[in-house]
Parts: C-alpha cells; structure tokens; sequence
C-alpha cells in the first residue's frame, strides 16, 4: 500500500522539476539580446536610446575621454584661458599691443627718447658750458675743454645765437670756464668793454668762472685815453664765479665792472659770487658802478681798486652806488680799496635816492681823502646795517661810516663798527 502511493509522487515532483527549468531557460532565451549594440530602453542605455559605455569599461566616450575635462575640448584645451586668446597669450599683456611695447612708456615716442632734452632737438649741458684759454682759437667748437676758444666775448657769441633762436634750454644759465690770463687786444677799441653782455633778450643768465684747477684771468689791459671796462652789464643778469680775476680795468664810471650805463639800456643785475675785482681805476666806482640796477655781493674779494682815472679824484674806490640803485652786501671782502685819489668813500659810496644794506661779509683796510672810510652815505642815500664788520678803515671825517647832513639815513641793528681812524 506504501508503494502503491509513493511511485505517483515521486513521478509528481519529477515532473514539476523537469517543468520549472525548462521555463527558465525559455524565459532566459526571450530576455537575452542578440546584438551588442541593439536599442533599448534598459537601465543601461542612454536616455536617448543609445547604448552608454559602463563604468570603467574604458570606452572612447567615457570621461576622460574628448567629451570630458581633459580632453582637447576641456580648460587645459587651445579654447581655455591659458591658450592663445587667454591673458598671456598673443593679444595679452606682454605683446606688441599690450603696455611695455612700441607703443608704450620707454619706447622711442617717450620721455627719455629721441624727443626729450639732451637731443640734438634741445641743446643740452655740452651746449650750456663753455671753455676758453689763453691757448685757445675763436675758430674752434668751444664747448670741451680739450677745443677752448679764445675770447670770452666768442663765447658769448655762439650763446646769444643759439638764444635767441629758441634753441636753449629753458631755465638754464650759459657756463663761461676762463683758464689762463685772457687779455683783450685792440680789435675791443677804446672806452669799449672787454666783455659786453647787453641787448634785451641777447642771452640767459650768464655765468664766468675760473678754471677751478689752474684759474684764470680777464685782464683790460690798463690802456690810455677813455680807458677800457672788463664786464659791461645791460638788461642782462651775470654771476662772477670762483676762480676768476677781472682786473686792467680803467673808465669814467666803473673800472671793471659798469652795470648799464648805455642810454638804450636798462636795469642790469650783477651778482658776485666768488672772484676777485682786483687792481682797476675809475673816475666813480674804481672796482664797479652801479649806474641801472642792482648787485648782490655774497662772497668774493673786491680789493687795490681805486679813482686815480681823474686826475681831481673821484668816489667809490671799491663800489659806487648811484643814485636809485640797489646793493646788498651778504658774504665777501671789500678790502684795501681806494686812497688819496678818492674823496669820499673808500670802500662803498652810496649816492643819493640809492639804498644799500650789509647782513654779512668784511669792510676792512680802505681809505678816503674827505669822508667814510669803510662807507659815503651821499644826501638822501639809505645805508642798513643788520650784520657784518666795519673796520680798520682811515678817513679825515668819519673813519668807518661818513655821511651827509643833508637826509641821509644810516640804520644799525646789527654787526660791529670798530677799529676806524677816526673813530666813528
């Protein structure tokens, strides 16, 4: 009976085995694709229906590949900013359009380039300085040392030409470097200067120095007759330098120095910075007459000047200041000036309407036959005094400081007056 019902089921569960394998290869053998590269709609195809590569199956499309970051279609590609569009590149800073090229600061239309001062558009400090020497020629270039000219007057010259051409730097004065003894010869012609700086607009400010190894000299000659000025002085302003001795002078009014006496001529300034103004001989101001304008004396020496021109004598062995002049005083020596040939005012004569003032600087050793010694205060001239020393000056009257009693107003604050015969 056992038998009889255990063969049918075994029979039953074999039967059911056999049934579910087959389904499922059956079913296995409907889901399978044929092709690799068939279309679907399965989780691994791309949404628009193409087959996506899986990840790390190392396909051409993959990332990394020419659609992803890294590919020559990514930053780091010829399309990013570091390629030739990007800053760096050909249209970047750095190139010919970008600053610091042709067209930029530095280049040739810049300060600095063809078109700046020192071009040969603008004289520049060659054309500013001149030499002359007692070795030179008035045919040479004379702006080197090594090609000096002969003349201070040749110098002039070439300066007042290039001035008034327009073609000197703007604010810059003309240099004259002296060296050996100059001396003037008979082409200067009787009562006329050695050195004529005059005519409104002729030339910059000028400046006469010596040699600051070897000095030099400009020497008048003391000849006869009217005589012959060093430096003559009109509508134009010169600085005495260093080194530089102007002597031989002999005029009516200013030995070696007149500062614009010429009836066309107006105010002149000269402004004695160094130098000497040694050995000369005028009727009114034996060193230098200050006819129109001014002169600022801050440092130098005027000295052994004198009037011995006219034969009845004269005033101002050092400096005469004429009438509606002015004279500053602020540094140097007015020394040993003057004598018996001078009447009144062996160092300074200061004439009527003219104002002169001492801060600084020596009025020491001179001598006058009447009045003032060391300084002639003439009816209604000023003379201030804030600083300074007046002293060892001789005269009859007024040894030190002699003055009309007709206006004539002398004002001390300041320096020392002392050691005068006679005594003030």
């Amino acid at each position: 009976m056992r038998n009889k019902f255990l063969i049918p089921v075994l029979f039953l569960v074999s039967f059911f085995t056999v049934c579910t394998v087959g389904c499922e290869i059956f079913n296995s053998g409907l889901d399978s694709p044929s092709n690799e590269n068939s279309q679907g709609n399965s989780p691994d195809t791309g949404g628009n229906g193409t087959s996506a590569a899986r990840p790390g199956s190392g396909a051409s499309q993959t990332p990394g590949a020419s659609q992803t970051p890294g590919a020559p279609q990514t930053p780091e590609a010829s399309q990013t900013p570091e390629a030739s569009q990007t800053p760096g590149a050909s249209q970047t800073p750095g190139t010919l359009q970008t600053p610091g090229a042709l067209q930029t600061p530095g280049a040739s239309q810049t300060p600095g380039a063809s078109q700046t001062p020192g071009t040969p558009q603008i004289p520049g400090a060659q054309d500013t300085t001149w030499y002359v020497s007692a070795t030179g020629s008035d045919s040479a270039a004379g702006d080197s040392a090594a090609a000096p000219l002969a003349t201070v007057q040749m110098a002039l010259n070439k300066v007042k030409s290039l001035y008034r051409a327009g073609k000197w730097p703007k604010d810059e004065s003309a240099e004259i470097i002296v060296s050996g003894t100059i001396t003037a010869s008979s082409r200067y012609g009787a009562s006329s200067a050695m050195v004529d700086v005059s005519g409104a607009g002729n030339y910059p400010p000028i400046i006469l120095r010596g040699d600051p190894v070897t000095g030099g000299v400009l020497d008048a000659g003391k000849v006869g007759g009217n005589g012959r000025q060093v430096l003559y002085i009109g509508n134009n302003k010169v600085t005495l330098g260093d080194k530089l001795v102007l002597t031989g002078g002999r005029s009516l009014w200013g030995g070696a120095v007149c500062i614009g006496t010429h009836g066309s001529e107006s105010e002149g300034e000269f402004v004695m910075a160094g130098g000497e103004i040694r050995g000369n001989s005028g009727g009114s101001g034996g060193g230098v007459m200050i006819y129109k304008g001014r002169m600022s004396m801050l440092g130098g020496l005027i000295t052994e000047n004198n009037n011995a021109f006219n034969k009845n004598g004269g005033d101002g062995g050092g400096v005469y200041v004429f009438s509606g002049t002015y004279f500053i005083m602020s540094g140097g020596k007015i020394t040993n000036n003057g004598g018996k040939e001078t009447l009144n005012g062996g160092g300074i004569f200061v004439d009527g309407t003219s104002q002169a003032s001492m801060t600084e600087g020596e009025i020491t050793g001179n001598e006058s036959a009447t009045k003032g010694g060391g300084v002639y205060i003439a009816a209604m001239g000023d003379f201030a005094m804030s600083g300074g020393t007046i002293s060892g000056n001789v005269s009859a009257e007024g040894g030190g400081i002699g003055q009309s009693q007709y206006g004539a107003v002398f004002t001390k604050t300041g320096g020392l007056v002392t050691g005068n015969t006679p005594n003030n």
